[in-house]
């Protein structure tokens, strides 16, 4: 099927996964059977064998059509990411498969542990390492891509005070409780909700990592070039509408819409250096917040410039301009959220930098 085919049906379809009567699982099968699901996977693990920087990329071409297929996208792939990281090969080799397939949906139930590993709160899951197995008990207030008897979400859980982990937690193991489906601003067919979890008894084969916060260090980069796209690709299509609606001499808006696209290139080429980096230090990842903060503004303000360059007609609620207007909220608040990276900014400033 051709990019351009493909494109036209994620547009068709924008509306409804906005306001939830899209099936989560069609739109990531859609994106499995051309292989957008494998850009930055190896080859030997049946990927792509391209960079990180095709996988952010490929996030970025999607969300200039519909934000809320390119946050599933976001989802799937970054648990990719967890597998592509983990120490335990027979988990990799057992799930990668079903994530790239789409057979199975991929959450990330780590947005606690982001926040654990930026020393904004503790961890909300509690692990017992017993002889065979490891039992979980916690509540994550917010996941997404938990699709009905599908799901499998990594999850952050506190040992003790020495020691966290990171398990792959299965939609259908015994105590694992999902709530109704969010009622959300847009998105909605993101499959957003709640799990707690009731003593949940898993095999140690089920593991991710034995040691979360070495795990989430490995994977936060990943984590966070991933998220890039989705702003990418939403202030690309913003600005791009905006220049196509300015009618006449409109020289504010446009000179507005070409500052704007000039910031869009040089966030673009920052993104694709960090994303070709093998190793990221100190000042590295304090760059690489500030990237992701940048983007979400520009994302922002380039969907603020389309509703004025369009005029009253974006109004209308089924038009893309207003599409796109309640898609955008969802970026400040995507975890980590700006503010949020914000405190961890001023935090790591106040420290000295990786040798």
């Amino acid at each position: 099927m051709a990019a351009q085919a493909i494109r036209e049906q994620l547009a068709a379809s924008a509306l409804a996964m906005n306001e939830g009567h899209g099936d989560a699982h069609h739109a990531l099968q859609l994106l499995a059977e051309q292989r957008y699901l494998h850009h930055g996977v190896p080859r030997e693990v049946g990927g792509e064998g391209d960079t990180l920087w095709e996988a952010v990329q490929a996030i970025a071409e999607v969300s200039t059509e519909c934000l809320t297929t390119a946050f599933l996208f976001w989802c799937q792939r970054v648990f990719i990411e967890y597998l592509l990281h983990t120490p335990n090969i027979d988990l990799r080799d057992t799930l990668l498969p079903e994530i790239l397939d789409a057979r199975r949906a991929g959450a990330t139930g780590l947005s606690n542990a982001m926040k654990y590993l930026g020393g904004l709160e503790p961890l909300r899951t509690r692990a017992v390492l017993h002889e065979e197995e490891i039992q979980l008990d916690g509540h994550l207030p917010w996941a997404s891509n938990l699709q009905v008897s599908r799901f499998v979400v990594a999850v952050a859980a506190q040992v003790d005070e020495h020691q966290a982990i990171v398990a792959a937690v299965p939609a259908e193991a015994q105590g694992v409780e999902r709530s109704e489906t969010f009622q959300l601003l847009g998105l909605q067919s993101s499959e957003t909700a709640s799990l707690t979890l009731r003593s949940v008894r898993l095999p140690y084969r089920w593991l991710l990592s034995d040691d979360a916060p070495a795990f989430l260090q490995r994977v936060r980069p990943g984590f966070l070039l991933l998220q890039c796209g989705l702003p990418m690709g939403i202030a690309q299509r913003a600005l791009q509408e905006a220049s196509a609606k300015m009618q006449g001499a409109k020289a504010i808006p446009e000179q507005r819409v070409e500052t704007a696209c000039r910031q869009w290139h040089r966030l673009q080429r920052r993104t694709q250096r960090l994303a070709q980096q093998r190793r990221y230090g100190q000042s590295d990842l304090r760059r690489l917040f500030q990237t992701r903060i940048q983007w979400v503004d520009l994302a922002v303000k380039a969907a603020q410039i389309e509703l004025e360059a369009a005029g009253g007609a974006a109004y209308f609620r089924n038009s893309g301009t207003a599409r796109r207007l309640r898609e955008v909220t969802f970026l400040p608040v995507l975890t980590p959220s700006t503010t949020q990276l914000a405190l961890q900014l001023k935090h790591s400033q106040k420290e000295p930098a990786a040798r």
